[in-house]
């Protein structure tokens, strides 16, 4: 849930979750009946839903692939780097471009996870302003038993007094990810 993905990446093409139920090769058939046409890899939820909210899940900005990366690059394979699960289905779902993205299509990014039953919703994204319907769409997540990875902002402040949301989204399902030094 981040900027897209670098497909073709040589340390994550093979871990790109493909659908299962949008095989059929045929362009601008919409063969899942889920309203997004050729959502092969995941989908765009920048623009409206058409073939090309579908096929253009290319990263502009870096960030989805950087993230991507980290989580599930390939290991042991003499390239790149290696992430923290070699062997995982990474589903772009892009929400963010240039210049920004909206809680519209973070939703939309979330519910069709839950739809194609995720395990785990990785948000490296934040904004300090709560927003109900994000909430709602991450408890829907809780409630279909996924998992909801945030990050808690790069500002080095205490998110109960800097709240810095999804991660500050008081559901048992959010895994809030920060950094911290020995000095704490």
């Amino acid at each position: 849930l981040d900027t897209g993905l670098m497909l073709l990446h040589e340390d994550i093409a093979g871990n790109v979750w493909q659908s299962p139920l949008e095989q059929s090769g045929r362009p601008g058939v919409d063969d899942d009946g889920n309203g997004y046409f050729d959502d092969l890899n995941g989908i765009n939820a920048m623009v409206a839903r058409s073939a090309a909210a579908a096929t253009n899940l290319s990263d502009e900005i870096g960030h989805g692939t950087h993230v991507a990366g980290i989580i599930g690059a390939a290991g042991n394979n003499a390239l790149g780097v290696s992430g923290v699960a070699w062997k995982v289905q990474i589903m772009p779902l892009k929400f963010i471009g240039r210049f920004g993205g909206s809680i519209s299509g973070a939703v939309a990014c979330i519910d069709y996870a839950i739809a194609r039953k995720a395990h785990i919703i990785n948000g490296s994204y934040g904004s300090p302003q709560f927003s109900q319907a994000e909430y709602d769409a991450i408890k829907r997540a809780r409630d279909a038993g996924i998992i909801f990875v945030a990050s808690a902002g790069n500002d080095s402040q205490e998110i109960s007094q800097f709240p810095e949301y999804p991660a500050a989204y008081p559901l048992d399902n959010i895994v809030a990810v920060a950094s911290t030094t020995r000095q704490d």
